[in-house]
């Protein structure tokens, strides 16, 4: 068994309680943020105190880091952190790092191992710095992502390296695409992709858009998602074509592709529905099912996993006809949206995307790190 280690760093939709919480994740910039430290004569070590670097979100992962060097700084500065190219014994990986200051001065103290877990930096290790850097031994049994951060003093701003990924056994890690498609009113459509971690981390990367023509799928363009895990792109488009995006695989993440996108045409769109009340249920829900999350009293919030083929929720044009089957049998039309930034706790109260007499039933759905609320009316 071996492992081989390479340069670079690596939604959930529920509705919780009447605060109407919605689980989900957010993440941090691969980017070098460098130390700025106070001069020192004649090359004389800088000394920092202890200042652990507590976890925090993940805001966006690269999905192919270029290395160290990719933030257009001197690599020879700041904080770096080197895994092993290769090593055979995986329970044991030996990292090593260097701390300098804009001169090169070296830097002395004590640094974090972090590593991303689910949509937080967490705390692996400690390591000793000093002039000849530091190194770290870590049971290493899966693929992850690493970084080095230091919390911050007096005499040194809070800092992080650059992100490395540890892959092992050839194992990359997973991700999810979802693909929307709003049809416009002159033979176009808008195609949004979004595209997360499993925990729902934004990855900034390039995308490939396919159509399904004659049977087959054929390559449009590329898009690059940002930091907020979406791109959008307008393209010709007939109704009831169908769009999806693809990536490859690449250093980081393994090959994955969305779920296809159609651009909606006159015909009614049926979603079934059950009750639900806690989020495991949710998370079980069979693939482009929704159901109705009993716990909020405060308006009739229909909830899906934008990933579980639901993510066309949040690209209905409104006058859109939508039926339900089961709970909330009917006919409905789309009249409002609203998309929300963030996700669980940041929503704050159920009564903040409510619509009152102005509709019947809210669907929820996440648009990768964002949740839409797409209103409902019952028809006569």
């Amino acid at each position: 068994m071996r492992v081989r280690l390479l340069a670079g760093a690596g939604a959930v939709v529920v509705a919780a309680g009447a605060a109407m919480m919605v689980a989900g994740g957010g993440s941090s910039d691969d980017g070098l943020v460098r130390a700025k430290v106070s001069a020192q004569a004649g090359g004389v070590p800088l000394v920092v105190p202890a200042s652990s670097r507590e976890s925090e979100p993940v805001e966006a992962l690269d999905a192919d880091p270029g290395g160290s060097d990719e933030s257009g700084e001197d690599a020879s500065a700041g904080l770096q952190l080197h895994p092993p190219d290769e090593v055979s014994d995986w329970e044991s990986a030996t990292f090593t790092a260097e701390w300098s200051g804009p001169d090169g001065t070296p830097v002395h103290g004590v640094v974090d191992l972090q590593q991303v877990d689910g949509d937080e930096w967490t705390q692996v290790d400690e390591v000793q710095m000093d002039d000849d850097g530091g190194s770290v031994e870590v049971d290493v049994s899966e693929t992850g992502i690493y970084r080095l951060g230091y919390g911050g003093s007096d005499d040194m701003e809070e800092t992080v390296s650059d992100a490395v990924t540890v892959v092992v056994d050839d194992e990359l890690l997973p991700s999810r695409i979802t693909a929307t498609a709003t049809p416009g009113d002159d033979g176009t459509a808008e195609i949004t992709a979004t595209w997360t971690t499993e925990a729902g981390v934004a990855i900034v990367g390039e995308l490939q858009l396919q159509e399904r023509r004659d049977g087959e799928w054929d390559d449009v363009t590329t898009v690059t998602t940002d930091a907020d895990s979406t791109a959008t792109v307008d393209v010709e488009a007939d109704r009831g074509a169908r769009f999806r995006f693809v990536y490859d695989g690449g250093s980081r993440f393994e090959a994955v592709r969305s779920d296809a996108a159609v651009v909606a045409d006159e015909e009614v769109r049926t979603i079934p529905v059950s009750t639900c009340s806690t989020s495991t249920e949710i998370d079980n829900l069979p693939n482009g099912e929704a159901c109705h999350f009993t716990p909020v009293s405060s308006g009739t919030f229909v909830v899906a996993h934008d990933y579980l083929g639901n993510a066309w929720w949040n690209a209905m044009p409104m006058g859109t006809v939508v039926e339900l089957e089961g709970e909330h049998a009917g006919l409905y039309e789309v009249v409002e949206r609203e998309f929300a930034p963030g996700r669980g706790s940041a929503l704050g109260p159920a009564s903040n995307w409510t619509c009152g007499a102005e509709c019947d039933v809210i669907l929820q759905t996440c648009q990768g790190s964002n949740t839409g609320f797409t209103w409902l009316r019952e028809l006569d």
